[in-house]
């Protein structure tokens, strides 16, 4: 993208206010004055100033910040905002996957220790349940071989 010398001007000045607002208690009041140059900065500078106060200040919330956006630059506000929260929702997603996975694999060794020993005690549940993915495939492991339950879950 060519930048003329007002947009590089124009660019300067929104992210010095960014700087300049950041860290004051009153960004929330102030935001309209930060994201004065809105409609002629990029969606990428705009991205980068809210995520900029998003890490550097607890003052902004996301309501807020799509308030704001809706007065200075309507058009662009879902885009902006789609872009601030991805990465939120992209960790969300990550986080429920590693989780589903460990409840897999729990559900799946105590069915593999219900099969080889009868019941399983609520105790060896609740341990099994609470453990990490590491645990409960080493557990897997040892369930294949053990002579008994108590075998599975002993250290080495």
């Amino acid at each position: 993208m060519d930048l003329s010398p007002y947009s590089t001007e124009v660019r300067l000045r929104a992210f010095l206010k960014a700087l300049k607002y950041s860290r004051r208690k009153n960004l929330a009041l102030r935001i309209d004055v930060v994201l004065a140059e809105a409609p002629a900065l990029t969606n990428e500078d705009l991205v980068m100033i809210l995520t900029y106060f998003d890490k550097s200040s607890k003052l902004l919330n996301n309501e807020l910040t799509r308030e704001a956006l809706l007065r200075i630059v309507p058009h662009q506000m879902e885009q902006i905002m789609g872009c601030i929260t991805q990465p939120f929702y992209d960790r969300g997603m990550a986080e429920g996957k590693a989780e589903g996975k460990v409840e897999g694999e729990a559900r799946i060794l105590s069915r593999l220790l219900e099969r080889r020993f009868g019941v399983v005690p609520e105790h060896v549940r609740q341990r099994i349940f609470a453990a990490d993915v590491h645990a409960i495939e080493l557990w897997v492991d040892r369930a294949l071989d053990a002579p008994d339950l108590n075998s599975v879950f002993e250290s080495n």
